[in-house]
């Protein structure tokens, strides 16, 4: 049972479900603050039972949540949790590229890897390239989100972060994945 609720929880369009759901029901975003402070706290929570450990990137995202979603709540102001969202990608980037510095580009391949065997034959160049790629528009996607936190109302703000980094992220790993199943070799890996 316990392993059903995980999976559950595990779900990343859950996540999306209920801030869509609350946000749009109640059309207060102090709500949907204290929702998804909860939800993911159910999700690190039941990570730790199930799993024995919590991953690094939920991990990582409950120890900002908690805190920016407090003060959001607590000084009842949106600008907070807004930044969150910014300073995840920023940090996502980031880590990519050092990562890739330190020991190539072995974090994104390993993610993207399960998407074909085959990807595993692109040459280093390619995912390097893809590397960056994907590192530099997650750091933009965080400078997009301050644009709608600046420049556009509440509301907005909330259909960027559901439908239009939803699309831009979408794109990001459609043309990543694109171009890597071009530059592999045709014959997947053999077991």
């Amino acid at each position: 049972m316990m392993r059903s609720i995980h999976k559950l929880l595990s779900n990343p369009i859950l996540i999306i479900v209920v801030f869509a759901g609350v946000y749009y029901s109640t059309g207060d975003f102090f709500y949907l603050t204290g929702a998804i402070m909860a939800l993911v706290t159910l999700q690190v929570v039941f990570e730790k039972i199930v799993e024995k450990k919590v991953g690094k990137v939920l991990f990582f995202s409950w120890c900002l949540l908690i805190p920016l979603g407090s003060l959001t709540l607590f000084l009842k102001d949106p600008l907070f949790l807004q930044w969150k969202f910014s300073i995840v990608h920023w940090l996502m980037g980031t880590i990519l590229i050092i990562t890739h510095f330190f020991k190539g580009p072995v974090l994104l391949k390993t993610l993207l890897s399960a998407l074909g065997p085959q990807l595993k034959t692109a040459p280093t160049i390619a995912w390097t390239r893809v590397t960056f790629f994907v590192s530099f528009f997650t750091i933009l996607i965080g400078f997009i989100n301050l644009y709608f936190i600046y420049y556009a109302s509440l509301d907005a703000w909330v259909n960027f972060k559901l439908y239009g980094v939803t699309v831009l992220n979408m794109i990001m790993i459609s043309m990543s994945t694109y171009y890597l199943f071009n530059q592999a070799d045709s014959e997947p890996l053999k077991n």
